[in-house]
């Protein structure tokens, strides 16, 4: 069974990023006092059509698939915590990347840790966080959506 960004088909890739771009969209718009876990088991659920099936090699990957990023999504989003900090902004960068600015970091969504995406995201953070919110943080965290782990980068303004 595939278990990584490599070896889904390209309808998988980008159905997972359309999905993702509109799950966190739609997140961060929310009323900080009516985000909860509950409300993006919601909006993943509203958005779920946007992973298509046909778009995984079987209905089990596609299972899997939406198992790990709806887990994931959840660790990233759904502590108290998160209920509290606004989003400043968010991005989507090459139609890949989704970049969740706040005033202390700017929060980038990667399907798995690879050095090359990181490396890349370091590099067009501050000109994408820069259009969007007009200013860059200097701390990029990145959360990797199919292990559920985190990074801390620091990026130059």
């Amino acid at each position: 069974m595939p278990t990584g960004h490599q070896e889904l088909p390209s309808a998988g890739i980008g159905a997972v990023h359309r999905f993702l771009r509109c799950v966190v969209k739609a997140y961060c718009e929310t009323a900080p006092s009516l985000r909860s876990p509950l409300e993006l088991l919601k909006l993943i659920e509203m958005y779920r059509p946007l992973l298509s099936l046909s778009a995984f090699p079987t209905p089990l990957h596609y299972g899997l698939v939406l198992a790990k990023v709806t887990d994931h999504l959840l660790q990233f989003f759904g502590a108290a915590e998160e209920a509290v900090y606004r989003p400043i902004g968010m991005a989507a960068e090459a139609e890949e990347r989704v970049y969740i600015i706040y005033r202390d970091r700017v929060r980038v969504l990667l399907w798995q840790e690879e050095e090359e995406a990181i490396r890349r995201c370091k590099e067009t953070a501050p000109a994408v966080c820069q259009k969007a919110a007009g200013f860059c943080p200097c701390e990029l965290e990145c959360c990797f959506l199919w292990t559920g782990g985190r990074r801390i980068e620091w990026i130059s303004a």
